[in-house]
């Protein structure tokens, strides 16, 4: 089973009123979320770790979750309000504004450290490695995998939300990027973190990097060598969720590929692994066709060019 480690937040999505008025339409969202929710369509076995609060909101986020069949066994139900992230649009961009402090998702703390039985992969990423005891959690949760389970880490870094936060942020990234099997990174997330080339980080546990270039696909970085994995073209009408759908497609053609373990990725060929990352690329390419964080099916999928 996969693990999907992290914030599952309210989206708050910019609409217009039947009068004209601006609106706002609540939506779940979040990193770890959209990727369980990916999975899950994919067919593959998954559950959710993270902070889940008793309010209106967080009664939204279970029902959306177990809707899509996933496992909210391990998620602790906190006495705290839910994030909620309002999105901005231009023409040309979006950005987002968060309402996080004293939430649940920031409320998790080591004390809710779930078991890890049966769990084969787990996935980390999103704002919720930024601020404790949440984000000492995640970390002592990625050490407690041990090197028997796959780990995959998706920074998703958001530096609005990071502040004072910096340098702690900074020294756990690096301290969770060497337990990392595989590292996915934006353009945003290279800018802000280092300016060293992603390819250095396979000198530690890491056996698969990915640089993603948004409508320009991603670049595979492993020990065998690197190839540029293109994204097909698509009439775009919303990018969010779109690296939560990837990492759930490239997960998803691992397991099919028997990448079940640390050792079974290191031996990989570069072509396996580069079937992955298409299989990745498609599921998000397919999702940016679609208003909000809404994924495809495995029979979508198939059926995708």
């Amino acid at each position: 089973m996969f693990l999907c480690c992290g914030e599952a937040v309210i989206d708050m999505i910019p609409e217009t009123a039947r009068d004209g008025a601006p609106v706002f339409r609540p939506v779940p969202g979040g990193a770890a979320l959209n990727t369980a929710i990916a999975l899950a369509r994919l067919d593959q076995p998954v559950g959710f770790f993270g902070g889940l609060s008793d309010d209106v909101f967080g009664r939204t986020l279970r029902d959306a979750m177990a809707g899509e069949g996933i496992d909210l066994g391990r998620a602790p139900i906190l006495d705290s309000p839910t994030t909620l992230a309002f999105i901005h649009r231009t023409e040309t961009s979006q950005s987002f504004s968060f309402y996080d402090q004293d939430s649940a998702t920031r409320s998790l703390s080591p004390l809710h450290l779930p078991p890890l039985d049966g769990i084969s992969t787990l996935v980390f990423g999103g704002f919720c490695l930024i601020h404790r005891p949440a984000a000492g959690a995640f970390e002592a949760l990625m050490q407690m995998a041990g090197a028997e389970r796959v780990i995959l880490l998706d920074p998703n870094i958001r530096p609005a939300l990071i502040a004072e936060q910096d340098a702690d942020y900074r020294k756990r990234l690096d301290r969770m990027m060497a337990m990392a099997d595989v590292i996915k990174l934006s353009d945003e997330d290279i800018d802000w973190l280092r300016p060293d080339p992603p390819e250095q980080l396979l000198t530690g546990r890491a056996s698969v990097v990915i640089h993603t270039h948004g409508s320009d696909g991603v670049t595979l970085f492993t020990r065998h060598g690197a190839q540029h994995v293109p994204a097909p073209a698509a009439k775009v009408s919303d990018t969010v969720g779109a690296g939560d759908t990837f990492n759930a497609g490239f997960l998803t053609g691992l397991a099919q590929a028997d990448l079940a373990t640390p050792a079974d990725l290191a031996r990989a060929d570069l072509t396996t692994l580069r079937g992955a990352a298409e299989k990745g690329v498609r599921a998000a390419t397919l999702s940016v066709t679609r208003p909000g964080a809404n994924p495809p099916t495995l029979k979508e999928l198939s059926c995708a060019p």
